[in-house]
């Protein structure tokens, strides 16, 4: 199973149920997220310790165990997998595999399974759903500390618009974010070497003016509403 980096996932474990919630967990078709290839892998928790794993409707019946201290054990294939927990709502269902922040997700197919179909829609989800309220004190504390401009429209070769908007901050900092016209996700680069690029995506641009003027201010790359950095 694949895991996936998510500086979200710590952010919101407040909100999270407990792994012990068991009505929650059990009985549900969670799906795998892997964007790495096109296999269906459907987990489905049962009352006896037994867990229906699906591949492609094919199914296998293994062990699954709740061993306390947040700790789940899964036998797939004749090995035993122990995960920590990292995330549990009716919808998502986030497991840690290491010490790092890298998650296998599982989706609720009766709920999203449709709608959240990789990492990035499961950060927006999660960020829409459980730290919108922070976005309230984040637009009081940044509003009146910039200037915004909006300059011209950048648009893809058979893509997405994205409007460019020159911000210029009150301490004389400036620079520039682009915005989606269709999804509102916002993003400013950093450079990495002569010839790369690195883009930094958030959630909006909100999020996306108060990670510009902490960049360029102190160099750091804010993780607030950070949705995925990309190299181009």
């Amino acid at each position: 199973m694949k895991a996936y980096f998510s500086n979200i996932i710590p952010k919101i474990q407040q909100f999270s149920k407990k792994i012990n919630d068991l009505a929650i967990l059990k009985n549900q078709n969670w799906v795998l997220i892997d964007e790495s290839n096109d296999t269906k892998h459907v987990f489905i928790f049962r009352d006896n310790n037994q867990i229906l794993i699906s591949k492609n409707g094919k199914v296998k019946r293994e062990n699954w165990e709740y061993i306390g201290e947040n700790n789940l054990l899964i036998d797939i294939d004749g090995e035993s997998y122990l995960f920590k927990h990292g995330f549990l709502d009716e919808n998502i269902f986030a497991l840690k595999m290491d010490s790092k922040d890298n998650y296998v997700f599982l989706i609720n197919e009766s709920k999203y399974g449709f709608e959240i179909n990789n990492v990035s829609d499961i950060n927006e989800f999660l960020i829409e759903n459980y730290l919108s309220q922070n976005q309230n004190s984040l637009n009081a504390q940044i509003s009146n500390n910039y200037k915004i401009k909006k300059v011209k429209n950048k648009r893809a070769f058979f893509g997405p618009i994205w409007e460019t908007y020159k911000i210029r901050f009150n301490d004389r900092l400036k620079g520039e974010i682009y915005v989606s016209k269709t999804s509102k996700k916002a993003y400013f680069t950093d450079n990495i070497n002569y010839t790369s690029e690195m883009k930094r995506y958030y959630i909006n641009s909100e999020y996306c003016i108060s990670a510009l003027h902490q960049f360029l201010k102190s160099g750091k790359i804010s993780k607030d509403g950070l949705v995925e950095s990309l190299i181009s």
